[in-house]
C-alpha cells in the first residue's frame, strides 16, 4: 500500500515536469499556497495531508468553525440515514478538526458537500460521466462516488490531485484510478470502459474537448471565483460544447471575488442561451456571499432562461445591505468568544431542546 502512495507522488512530479502544457492555468491566488512544492514530496505530508492542514490548506474547510457544538449542531440538516449513508468511517488524511461519532467522521467542509448531494442527488443517473472542475481533495465526489455507479473525472491543479488521489484511493480501494502518467500513456477515449476515476490537469480538458464523449453532470464549487476571467472562458467553452443534451450543470460561488487582480461576479459568468435554470438559491451555510445553481443544457436553437435569471441575480445581488453582512459578522465573532467564556456544561444546559434533537439523531444513526 505504501508502494502505492509513493506512485502518487511520482505522478505529481510527472505533472509538475510537463506544467508548460497542463497547469499554466494556475492564477496568483494559488502561488501562497503550491509554491513551496517540496513539502507535496514527503510521504508522511501524503498520508497526514489534512493534519494541520499541512498539504490541504486552501482546500479545507474544516478550520472554518466558531466551536465544536457549533458543528454538532449542523447534523440537524440531515436526516439520521442519510448521514449514515454518506459520512466516511475512516478519516483518511488525520483531519484534526474532524469529530468522530458512533464510528463516522464529519468536519465543517463536509457539511457544505453533504448539503449540496442532498439537493442534486435526484438528477444524477446511474451510468453518467461526470466531471468537477477543481474538486480539491475530493470530498463531494467520494459522496457521489459511494452512491452513484459513474464515471468521475476531477480536473484540477496538481497538488489538489495529489491529496484527491491519496484521498479516494483510501475510500475506494476497489476502484480503477486514471492517472497523469496513464494520461501521457493512453488514449483515454479507448479506456473509459477500464477506469472509473479520472484525475487530470486543468489544460488536460483541450484533449477532451476533442475526443468523442460527452458529460452529463458537471460541477464547480468555489473555484471559478479563483480564476481569472480568460480562464473560466475556456472552461465555459468545453462546458457547452461537451454537456450533453439535458445535462445538468451545478455552479456554487460568490457573487463576487477579487483576489486574481480582477472582479470575478457570478452574474457575468458567460452562459450561452441553452441553459434552463433548475435551482437557484444562496449557498448553505453561506448566504451573505455565495450562490447555488443548477442548469440543464437545452439543444442549441432552445433558448432557456439563464440570461433572465442572471439578472434576477445581478438585481438582487445590487440590494443587499452592508449592515447585514456586518451584522453576520458580528453574530459569528459573538459565538466564537463566547464559546471560550462560558463552560460547556452551561452551554448544554441552556439548549436542552437542541439536546433532544441531536440525542435522537445520535440515537437512530446508532440503530444497525
Amino acid at each position: 500500500m505504501t508502494k502505492n502512495y509513493q506512485y502518487l507522488i511520482d505522478v505529481y512530479k510527472a505533472t509538475l515536469d510537463d506544467s508548460k502544457l497542463y497547469i499554466n492555468t494556475r492564477s496568483s491566488h494559488w502561488d501562497e499556497w503550491y509554491e513551496k512544492n517540496k513539502k507535496f514530496f514527503k510521504l508522511e505530508n501524503l498520508i497526514n495531508f489534512r493534519n494541520n492542514r499541512v498539504l490541504s490548506a486552501g482546500l479545507d474547510d474544516s478550520i472554518n468553525i466558531g466551536s465544536k457544538l457549533d458543528l454538532y449542531e449542523f447534523l440537524e440538516n440531515f436526516d439520521s440515514d442519510f448521514l449514515k449513508k454518506n459520512l466516511p468511517n475512516k478519516n483518511v488524511g488525520n483531519c484534526d478538526n474532524a469529530i468522530k461519532l458512533l464510528g463516522y467522521y464529519f468536519d465543517f467542509g463536509i457539511i457544505h458537500h453533504l448539503k449540496w448531494y442532498e439537493k442534486i442527488e435526484s438528477y444524477i443517473n446511474n451510468n453518467s460521466k461526470i466531471i468537477e472542475i477543481g474538486g480539491g481533495f475530493g470530498s463531494l465526489a467520494r459522496i457521489i462516488i459511494k452512491n452513484k455507479n459513474i464515471k468521475y473525472f476531477l480536473i484540477d491543479l496538481p497538488e489538489a490531485n495529489l491529496q484527491s488521489n491519496f484521498y479516494l484511493q483510501n475510500h475506494f480501494p476497489d476502484k480503477k484510478i486514471f492517472n497523469y502518467l496513464d494520461f501521457k500513456n493512453k488514449n483515454i477515449e479507448n479506456e473509459i470502459e477500464n477506469y472509473d476515476i479520472f484525475i487530470l490537469p486543468p489544460n488536460a480538458i483541450k484533449i477532451l474537448t476533442e475526443k468523442n464523449f460527452f458529460f452529463d453532470f458537471v460541477i464547480n464549487s468555489r473555484s471559478f471565483m479563483e480564476m481569472k476571467k480568460e480562464t473560466i472562458v475556456g472552461y465555459f467553452n468545453f462546458i457547452q460544447k461537451k454537456t450533453n443534451i439535458d445535462g445538468y450543470f451545478l455552479n456554487i460561488n460568490r457573487y463576487s471575488k477579487s483576489v486574481v487582480g480582477e472582479d470575478i461576479k457570478f452574474k457575468d459568468y458567460p452562459y450561452d442561451d441553452f441553459w434552463n435554470v433548475v435551482i437557484s438559491e444562496k449557498s448553505f451555510l453561506q448566504e451573505d456571499h455565495s450562490h447555488f445553481m443548477l442548469t440543464i443544457r437545452k439543444r442549441n436553437g432552445e433558448k432557456g432562461n439563464i440570461k433572465n435569471e442572471l439578472q434576477n441575480l445581478q438585481s438582487d445581488l445590487s440590494s443587499q445591505k452592508k449592515h447585514f453582512r456586518k451584522l453576520m459578522l458580528f453574530k459569528n465573532n459573538l459565538k466564537k468568544f463566547t464559546w471560550v467564556l462560558i463552560n460547556k456544561s452551561l452551554t448544554f444546559l441552556f439548549g436542552k431542546s437542541k439536546i433532544r434533537k441531536l440525542s435522537k439523531i445520535f440515537y437512530n444513526m446508532s440503530i444497525k
